[in-house]
């Protein structure tokens, strides 16, 4: 696969902000506590959360008391929905077709190649839809 460590890292973040909230601990959490505590270096954990702030997954406010936050409940977030996030617009495969060979075979196998890789990416789009992050804590 291409994707990076992203994915998990962007469930990781929204389960750790939600459990924190539901604690009553924090309303906001910096982004310094949440790499702390999930073990993900800082500048990793700032571009996830930026990405999640874009997806509107999170918000984010300055200030002394500022932070992290959901922007909405983890029962309407999908792992889609982090992946959007995280890893937007790239295919999940990388598809070779520039080859020297020609003729209609090579071009009949590279698009089946196509064809195939294509469909098993819809079919993981549509099960990350079915998972929602509340789907984790049951």
């Amino acid at each position: 696969m291409a994707y990076s460590t992203a994915l998990s890292q962007g469930i990781s973040i929204l389960l750790f902000i939600h459990a924190m909230a539901e604690e009553r601990c924090y309303s906001y959490l910096s982004t310094k506590v949440i790499s702390e505590q999930l073990n993900i270096p800082v500048p990793t954990t700032a571009k996830v959360i930026r990405n999640l702030n874009s997806a509107q997954l999170t918000i984010a406010k300055e200030g002394a008391k500022g932070g992290i936050m959901l922007a909405r409940p983890l029962s309407e977030i999908t792992f889609f929905d982090v992946f959007l996030a995280v890893e937007p617009g790239k295919a999940l495969f990388k598809i070779h077709t520039d080859v020297n060979l020609q003729g209609q075979q090579v071009d009949e196998v590279k698009q089946k190649i196509v064809d195939h890789l294509s469909a098993a990416e819809l079919a993981m789009q549509e099960s990350l839809k079915e998972m929602k992050l509340t789907d984790l804590l049951e």
